[in-house]
């Protein structure tokens, strides 16, 4: 790499007006670029304990087009219904796939490495003007975002991956008068993703080092370049989406907050969330949210003191205006690409707009005294860290931080589908042709996951694969099921599996219990439980408990039956079922005061429940009047 020409920047010479000369080193002996590529290990710290690149819900479209049906023709959604990316949609699967499936963690390490390279592009973009610690400091400002983890993380945001490095090789090849090498990245930016479309806007006024007549040859030739590329990519994409009948999710694009919001009401959705998801807030109000206002008004006031009072960090501030101006408009544009998926929010769409924000922020703040800009890289860093982590179980509902997927979200559900993916394919390396798996009492929002029946056919390459629901199961209980998967919200695992023979007998036990055939009844859990291996069905095993316990009570069991219960409850505190057989054991060993106790518990889950109803009636009955005060409610 050829040194690049010294330019007027803000330099290191703060003794008065003048801006001292900046020399931009070659790569390999530039330490600033290295820093630059280090600053992606704080993002990796905060993404310990995830599980790194497991794929769910819109990859497995992906995976099913590549994988099972064949890449074909790049000139449609590659398996999206919604948008033309053939880069990452469809190049990105056919050769990704296979890593995906046995090693998901490497495509989240080749994410980490894109993204490292995209921000040394930028240092390398910004330096002559910036500086080395400033070029620094505002290229590392995409990594060190909550935001950012979620596209290093997850293998369809190679979308956005893809996005930032090729629009930042375009933005440098620009900046060093290399018009072939930037129309053919922000090409490539363009296939991976429509709102590419402020690279190419803005890739002409690239502030250059060159002298202005040079400069402004240069920029007449990127705009014809550039803007000629971005016709034949709207006509070419245009055609693809109208052929492919490829339309925005109803979801969004139909809903009533969609056709009820005014565009400047968009506008300042995306713009609230953008600002707030550069340090790393959620979208709804946080506790956080006034430290975060007052961080950034702190900095702010002593940046403007210092502006009064030092005309040398006015010469600074000045001598960077064209960046500034740049930068200011990136953001905006680029924020206002999110209008169209209003009210959808997800944090990691914010990553690109913040190439502009990062280049404000140093520039402003660096100008002022490089003192202030490390000290808003230390708060967004440590707003980074405060963040929340990866999910460590998997929670009946997601977290309701405002988005629709952020990385709370994302690592719940990856968790998951980890659980699932190792689980079945362990205890079934197989399916028969045609299978069937039955889902039961998955976590909220986790069916959007398996991306319908696409995530069994992908992890076992066989298309003849479905899953269905057990509402369906139910009500067709001869259907030859293999294997129910079975949700254990709140538990580790998180799943288990289910033997369909076992819960036939199951529902077979519960049609006998009208009748009190206790016996019988005795006799199919016996045969349910010897058919149920995995242990760690919760549901399963306390249903099957408190059925058991139930008709020991009735045939004069009690101990045996408070014995078989008793464990089972603190399993699964929410079951009723199971407390209620309990109390009932316990009235008939007298063990009143401890019934009345999981009596006042049942009164907190449902206290209008009629069998609860009746055992308070039956414990007020039996327990002894002296010294006795009826159950709470």
């Amino acid at each position: 790499m050829s040194r690049d020409r010294a330019t007027r920047g803000p330099g290191a010479d703060a003794r008065g007006p003048a801006v001292a000369a900046v020399t931009t080193p070659p790569l390999w002996r530039d330490p600033w670029a290295a820093l630059t590529a280090l600053a992606v290990l704080p993002l990796v710290f905060a993404m310990r304990g995830a599980p790194w690149g497991e794929p769910v819900a819109e990859d497995f479209d992906f995976l099913h087009r590549a994988l099972l049906q064949g890449m074909g023709t790049l000139l449609d959604g590659g398996g999206s219904q919604a948008f033309w990316r053939p880069i990452p949609h469809q190049l990105y699967y056919a050769v990704m796939g296979p890593t995906i499936l046995s090693h998901p963690a490497l495509g989240t390490v080749l994410h980490l490495l894109l993204l490292a390279l995209g921000a040394v592009l930028l240092q390398r973009l910004l330096r002559p003007t910036l500086g080395g610690p400033l070029a620094c400091l505002a290229a590392a400002f995409t990594l060190g975002a909550e935001s950012t983890r979620t596209i290093a993380a997850w293998p369809t945001q190679f979308v956005d991956v893809g996005l930032f490095v090729f629009s930042m090789l375009a933005l440098h090849a620009a900046s060093r008068r290399r018009v072939p090498l930037a129309i053919g990245a922000l090409l490539l930016a363009l296939l991976c993703k429509e709102v590419a479309i402020v690279t190419g806007l803005l890739l002409p006024f690239v502030p250059s080092a060159a002298p202005e007549r040079d400069a402004r040859r240069v920029r007449v030739r990127l705009a014809l370049a550039s803007g000629a590329t971005m016709l034949v990519w709207g006509l070419a994409s245009l055609a693809v989406r109208h052929h492919a009948g490829l339309v925005l999710p109803q979801r969004i694009a139909a809903s009533s907050e969609a056709l009820a919001a005014t565009p400047l009401e968009r506008l300042a959705w995306a713009m609230h969330g953008s600002l707030k998801a550069l340090v790393s807030l959620p979208l709804v109000t946080s506790p956080d949210d006034g430290f975060a206002l007052a961080g950034v008004a702190l900095l702010g006031l002593l940046a403007t003191l210092v502006f009064v009072r030092v005309p040398a960090a006015r010469a600074r501030l000045v001598a960077m205006r064209g960046w500034l101006l740049w930068g200011a408009v990136w953001w905006l544009l680029a924020t206002a690409t999110l209008m169209p998926i209003f009210p959808s929010w997800q944090p990691n769409r914010s990553q690109y707009g913040s190439v502009g924000a990062g280049v404000i922020a140093a520039g402003v703040l660096g100008s002022a005294h490089p003192a202030l800009a490390v000290a808003f890289t230390a708060m967004r860093l440590a707003a980074l860290e405060r963040a929340p982590h990866a999910a460590t179980q998997v929670s009946d509902e997601p977290p309701a931080q405002g988005a629709f997927m952020d990385w709370a979200r994302l690592t719940r559900l990856q968790r998951f589908m980890r659980e699932a993916r190792t689980r079945l394919v362990t205890s079934w390396p197989r399916l028969p042709r045609g299978g069937v798996v039955v889902q039961e009492n998955l976590p909220h929002g986790v069916e959007y996951a398996f991306g319908g029946d696409h995530a069994l056919q992908v992890w076992y390459g066989d298309a003849s694969l479905h899953w269905m629901r057990f509402d369906t199961f139910q009500t067709h209980r001869d259907t030859t099921a293999t294997v129910i998967l079975q949700g254990e919200p709140g538990h580790d695992p998180p799943l288990a599996l289910v033997s369909p023979s076992a819960v036939r007998d199951l529902f077979a036990a519960i049609a006998l219990m009208p009748e009190a055939r206790h016996a019988e009844i005795l006799a199919r859990l016996d045969r349910a439980d010897a058919a149920q291996r995995d242990t760690a069905a919760v549901q399963y095993w306390v249903t099957s408990r408190a059925m058991r316990g139930h008709a020991l009570v009735a045939l004069g069991r009690a101990a045996e039956a408070f014995a078989l219960v008793a464990p089972v409850v603190p399993r699964d505190p929410q079951d009723r079922a199971a407390r209620q057989v309990l109390v009932e054991a316990l009235l008939h060993l007298d063990r009143f005061d401890e019934a009345a106790a999981h009596l006042d518990t049942l009164g907190t889950l449902a206290p209008d429940d009629p069998a609860t109803v009746q055992l308070r009636g039956t414990l007020a009955r039996l327990r002894p009047a002296a010294g006795a005060s009826p159950p709470a409610r």
